[in-house]
């Protein structure tokens, strides 16, 4: 009987304490619907890979009209570009791009693009590529969709024939 009276308060409190925890569960995993090659050309949105993204790099316009971020998502392995603005200070016409290459030394760019964000919209995204051996950078302009405001270095015999950077802004390439 003295041994009951010990671990009866005890009980007592591990019954109460196993109550407390019965409604609380582990959460599963979140769920993404694509890895590395099955995500190129994917809305990272629809595809569950914004549960996990991370801002690789971001740039700010000084006035802060515009932000270009460098997404990706450690569980797709996927990147893609976010581009947001201030519907009031902005330029009247701001595309999104994501460029990807091949070569981190460069190469042929390819990009994917938001396309011009319509008026009263304040922010966008563009598609997902495979992260996996590839660059990446992100950026903005308000010229047209495909204009990289800020190209890869062209050589052409010895001479530096790069463009000047102008019209938006981008990430360094990652």
């Amino acid at each position: 009987m003295h041994g009951i009276r010990r671990w009866g308060p005890a009980t007592v409190a591990l019954t109460l304490l196993a109550g407390a925890f019965q409604g609380i569960q582990a959460s599963p995993a979140a769920a993404v619907d694509c890895f590395r090659d099955t995500c190129a050309g994917k809305d990272p949105i629809q595809m569950g890979c914004d549960n996990d993204a991370e801002i690789l790099q971001q740039v700010t316009e000084p006035d802060a009209s515009v932000a270009v971020r460098l997404m990706w998502s450690p569980l797709c392995q996927g990147v893609w570009a976010k581009i947001s603005r201030d519907l009031d200070t902005s330029p009247d016409y701001v595309y999104g791009t994501l460029w990807t290459t091949r070569d981190p030394s460069g190469g042929i760019q390819d990009d994917d693009t938001t396309g011009l964000l319509a008026d009263g919209v304040a922010g966008a995204y563009t598609k997902m590529q495979n992260w996996k051996n590839t660059t990446a950078k992100a950026c903005w302009n308000d010229i047209d969709a495909q204009y990289d405001p800020a190209p890869l270095r062209y050589i052409v015999n010895n001479h530096d024939a790069s463009l000047a950077l102008q019209h938006g802004s981008c990430t360094d390439w990652l």
